[in-house]
């Protein structure tokens, strides 16, 4: 989704003399337990790498004054993946909501999107297990068609909380999307229905006890961007969730 979410500008130029009628997007949810188990083993027991992959849909809200467009974004997404705990990797699967915004330049072909994931799962032992962060990506990366349909790279954090431990997680991401233009809700925008797959992997991750401090100041410091490029509503979001993270509801 975050490829997409960039990728819809270059779409938005070139294909929306075709908006018609399109089908509704359904999700499709695929698990990759074994390949994610192999990503694992070559790391080594202790080195184990966070890695995950999943399937979204959702529908993108595009608004345009000249060459530029801005963009609005809801969709879900469904993640299975393996978490390091105590050097041993733990498999674990997780629902939840994307919510995000994009900007771009319709002349240059270029644009910017962030996001923010809300999500709750459990781990392979059947302990719950909760997922907040975001993810940003630019369309320097990507291959984009008249369909809305691309490719690309981009990066995220993740915090994750099973049972008495906060786990944080930076890495890369990489995904694949289609699309179709539909008939707008608001007739002064265009609208996009989306479907496709994302990947996440980081070579690390550091946990804590969820007694620890928390602080937004000392967060952003370990964020892989910087938040003032961020949307200010969508940056304060982030952090909201971020710090006032809390176990998943009993």
């Amino acid at each position: 989704m975050m490829i997409m979410l960039s990728g819809l500008f270059v779409g938005a130029a070139v294909g929306g003399q075709f908006l018609e009628k399109g089908k509704g997007v359904s999700m499709k949810y695929s698990l990759v337990a074994l390949l994610l188990a192999s990503l694992v083993a070559v790391a080594g027991v202790g080195q184990a790498l966070f890695c995950g992959s999943g399937d979204f849909s959702g529908t993108a809200v595009l608004r345009f004054a000249r060459t530029s467009v801005t963009a609005e974004l809801h969709g879900a997404l469904s993640l299975a993946g393996i978490l390091p705990v105590e050097g041993e990797a733990v498999a674990f699967e997780v629902e939840g909501e994307i919510v995000g915004a994009g900007e771009g330049d319709t002349a240059t072909l270029s644009g910017v999107a962030w996001m923010t994931f809300v999500g709750h799962g459990t781990l392979a032992s059947g302990e719950e297990v909760a997922v907040r962060g975001g993810l940003t990506a630019d369309s320097g990366d990507f291959l984009i068609s008249v369909d809305a349909a691309g490719e690309g790279t981009g990066s995220f954090f993740l915090m994750i909380l099973s049972g008495e431990t906060r786990h944080e997680v930076a890495g890369s991401a990489r995904g694949a999307t289609a699309g179709s233009f539909v008939p707008p809700d608001d007739p002064s925008t265009m609208q996009l229905e989306m479907s496709g797959t994302m990947a996440f992997e980081s070579a690390a991750s550091v946990a804590c006890l969820t007694s620890d401090p928390l602080e937004a100041e000392a967060l952003q410091r370990r964020l892989p961007w910087d938040l003032d490029t961020w949307p200010s509503e969508l940056s304060t979001y982030l952090l909201d969730v971020l710090v006032g993270f809390s176990p998943p509801p009993e």
